[in-house]
């Protein structure tokens, strides 16, 4: 998840954008595999999978203290991750092997990373960040080994969390166009025929497409506590909420299972229930908004899941 937990690595020395450095994911069509995200077990922000039932989580890196890693998304063939590491991009094999940087853009924070349907192309937000705050960010596209950058939407504004849906012909993502706070937009994938889906009192966020290109999961209450996860038809219509987080409750983010019928969702319910407990958890719900269930418990901070298909 992105702005709840800028706190976590206040230590790095790059400051993060509007929030915390996730993202939003396409589900990519398949049988469920693992899923990943970030979190700080190890006492700083590493990348994680786990098995869709809370078992086998597995390290996949290990950076030094003083940095941070984000925003981790399984390609579509589910072989390998993309992800940031202070705010530049890089990628590597889904078991953590072949680590590899592919932005090396100074003076700007590239975040958000994501795989195009074919895996050929990487959609990601290239921020300016002159006084230690962000500016505005475009949205660029790249070749998957990280050559040909080009600009897909600029202007003066903050354009972040993008993702391919799966048919690959369009692009959802959050931005601060028209001067609203955040709203979930789409546009076509060279960038043009733009369009606002959510009314702009939702503050909506962190967009998801179903692996079948007909829904699209988003938050609401973008910079705010009270967060819930929503749903609607791909064309905008028919919004409504999955979740009904009770008072200090927040669910911002959530990511479709690969067959499309769950849900893993960021979530701090445990810790309203066990005051004891620290931060956010993974749970699991289905489709609808129904069995909603805890697969992670950990004293750290969980962010930015992403619900991988098995490997082909």
């Amino acid at each position: 998840m992105r702005r709840m937990f800028a706190v976590a690595v206040a230590a790095v020395t790059v400051v993060w954008l509007v929030g915390i450095g996730s993202s939003a994911h396409a589900a990519f069509p398949g049988a469920n595999g693992r899923i990943v995200f970030d979190t700080a077990f190890s006492g700083r922000p590493q990348i994680y999978t786990i098995r869709p039932d809370g078992t086998g989580r597995r390290q996949l890196t290990h950076v030094a203290n003083g940095h941070a890693v984000s925003s981790p998304e399984f390609s579509p063939g589910g072989t390998r991750i993309v992800f940031t590491i202070d705010e530049q991009i890089w990628v590597m094999n889904a078991d953590g092997s072949a680590q590899h940087q592919l932005t090396h853009q100074a003076g700007f924070l590239d975040h958000n990373p994501s795989w195009s349907p074919d895996g050929r192309k990487i959609v990601f937000s290239h921020c300016a960040a002159p006084f230690g705050f962000t500016e505005f960010c475009d949205l660029d596209v790249m070749n998957a080994d990280g050559s040909g950058v080009n600009k897909l939407l600029g202007g003066n504004w903050v354009n972040q969390f993008p993702e391919y849906s799966p048919d690959g012909h369009k692009i959802a993502f959050e931005s601060t166009r028209g001067g609203f706070v955040c709203a979930v937009w789409v546009m076509n994938a060279n960038g043009g025929g733009v369009k606002r889906l959510t009314d702009p009192n939702l503050e909506a966020s962190n967009p998801d497409w179903s692996p079948d290109g007909t829904r699209i999961l988003f938050g609401t209450n973008c910079d705010r506590p009270r967060s819930q996860i929503w749903v609607m038809n791909a064309d905008g219509s028919s919004p409504h909420p999955l979740t009904h987080m009770p008072p200090r409750g927040d669910a911002p983010v959530a990511s479709y299972s690969p067959d499309g019928r769950k849900i893993v969702l960021l979530t701090n319910l445990n810790q309203l229930i066990h005051p004891t407990l620290c931060c956010w958890d993974l749970y699991v719900m289905n489709r609808d908004g129904s069995h909603l269930h805890l697969i992670t418990t950990h004293d750290a901070g969980v962010t930015s899941p992403d619900w991988g298909p098995r490997p082909r």
